[in-house]
């Protein structure tokens, strides 16, 4: 979903303001289970070993200077090993300008910390641009910036490229133009290879049917290293667990068609952002995201919490969320 961590909580980023518009990452990880949850006891997924890093990951707040020094309280807070979660991170905002006038935070996530990884969740058009134009190469220029300042300061990031465009209120919704979306997409990814051969690229769309068919915009196997998705607990009817079973793991392009149709592409999944807080405290979905992690852990590169508060709360490490926060503490930290 998109949603934005400034202008809506107060949220003070310094030199960074007004420009992030959205997002996630990271989290999960991995570990025990048989915790009593809100509408009973589950039975827990076995844990899946000491690598609960790569599950771990979460989009923080910017805070004083920089979401990395945010990420690594975080990485406390979870007991993981110093730079060993992923940061996520949104490049651009809602024009073409700032593809280059924000082309320096990136190398502000290097300066912090040389050693972190990030995924950079990338535009594929700005609002009032055709995706047909991008397509064309009308737009070159200013991914050839992004591309540039993402390869100088993280050569090895994960690009996430037109996320989410399932959802209508993205300025890259694919639906009537799927075909658009995928030469656009193939058009960037061409582009950015050309700055690093060790970019990993995102294809990750919305839980759920949403505004339109996904898998009608997929872009292709050659250009797609990961297939993700993004999971949020919405206010849907019945228990939590008719919730979960309905809308998240059963529901057209929801999360078993997620793992099926990256077995079928030979893909990895992702999940760069997940989280409660629309339905409230629900540490019942705490559990089960867990659990889905951990069962299918050999087939998932990374997932990431959106832990800032946007278009609704999500925020986990405070005291909002209560239940979930101590679950989730107790599931995603490290178990050494």
């Amino acid at each position: 979903m998109v949603r934005t961590d400034r202008n809506r909580r107060g949220d003070s980023r310094g030199p960074h303001q007004g420009i992030f518009r959205k997002l996630v990452i990271v989290i999960a990880a991995v570990a025990l289970s048989g915790i009593v949850m809100v509408r009973g006891e589950t039975n827990a997924a076995p844990p899946v070993g000491l690598n609960s890093a790569k599950i771990a990951g979460a989009f923080v707040n910017w805070g004083a200077v920089g979401r990395e020094h945010t990420l690594q309280i975080w990485e406390r807070w979870l007991r993981q090993d110093p730079s060993s979660v992923l940061g996520v991170d949104f490049y651009a905002q809602s024009t073409w300008e700032d593809y280059v006038r924000l082309s320096w935070v990136p190398g502000v996530w290097k300066k912090l910390n040389p050693k972190r990884n990030v995924v950079w969740s990338v535009p594929l058009t700005v609002k009032g641009t055709a995706l047909a134009d991008v397509a064309n190469g009308a737009h070159d220029a200013e991914f050839e910036a992004a591309a540039r300042a993402i390869s100088e300061a993280q050569p090895r990031a994960i690009i996430r490229l037109g996320w989410e465009m399932n959802l209508e209120s993205m300025a890259w919704f694919a639906k009537g133009q799927e075909a658009d979306y995928i030469k656009a997409f193939r058009r960037v990814v061409g582009i950015f290879r050309r700055y690093s051969n060790d970019f990993r690229y995102d294809w990750c769309p919305g839980w759920g049917p949403q505004d339109s068919a996904a898998d009608l915009a997929y872009p292709g196997d050659d250009v797609v290293d990961y297939i993700g998705l993004d999971v949020y607990d919405f206010k849907y009817e019945g228990s939590a667990e008719e919730r979960w079973n309905t809308f998240y793991k059963k529901a057209s392009f929801g999360l078993e068609w997620h793992r099926d149709f990256a077995v079928q592409h030979g893909k990895l999944m992702s999940y760069p952002e997940w989280g409660v807080g629309n339905f409230g405290d629900n540490p019942f979905f705490v559990q089960q995201m867990h659990d889905w992690f951990v069962t299918n852990s050999k087939n998932i590169a990374y997932a990431a919490y959106f832990d800032v508060n946007g278009l609704w709360p999500t925020q986990i490490d405070n005291d909002q969320f209560p239940r979930s926060r101590e679950l989730f503490r107790k599931l995603f930290q490290r178990k050494s």
